[in-house]
């Protein structure tokens, strides 16, 4: 089939509105599912009084004020967690970075990080320090489980 108009494809066109929808619709089904999260784990922190969540403003001001929370938190760990592999690859003699140590110290490290750069400037969020612990911890186990040393592919 030979087309016409070279300039402007409309299979190449079509085929872009459809990876762009389907990037969309997946991203768009991640954050709702992040939200839910979110929130039923919000009610189990208040429900056995482990967390206070006090800002309530309207709904875009909700959104924004835990949204950056979350994001700033997440943003933190994936860094801190990236600088440590770092270490991890650039110290591998190190024993600190072996085994159980290693694991250790990211998470002692992370929540250390995370309390102290993120958590303490939002006093609307009130959650102890132990709670932030076991968190992290069941974040990286989770993230230990799911993405065991994954290859790097860009090499």
């Amino acid at each position: 089939m030979k087309r016409k108009n070279k300039r402007f494809d409309v299979f190449q066109l079509l085929s872009i509105l459809i990876i762009i929808s389907i990037f969309t619709l997946s991203g768009a089904v991640f954050i709702v599912l992040l939200s839910f999260g979110m929130f039923g784990l919000s009610r189990i922190l208040i429900y056995y009084g482990l967390a206070e969540f006090n800002y309530n403003k309207s709904m875009i001001d909700n959104l924004f004020y835990y949204g950056s929370y979350i994001l700033f938190g997440y943003f933190t760990l994936v860094a801190i967690e990236f600088l440590l592999d770092r270490f991890k690859n650039k110290l591998n003699d190190n024993p600190y970075f072996k085994g159980m140590t290693f694991h250790l110290l990211t998470i002692t490290v992370s929540t250390f990080m995370f309390y102290f750069t993120v958590h303490i400037y939002y006093s609307q969020i009130k959650i102890e320090f132990w709670v932030i612990l076991i968190i992290i911890t069941i974040l990286y186990i989770c993230t230990e489980i799911f993405y065991p040393d994954s290859k790097n592919l860009n090499r």
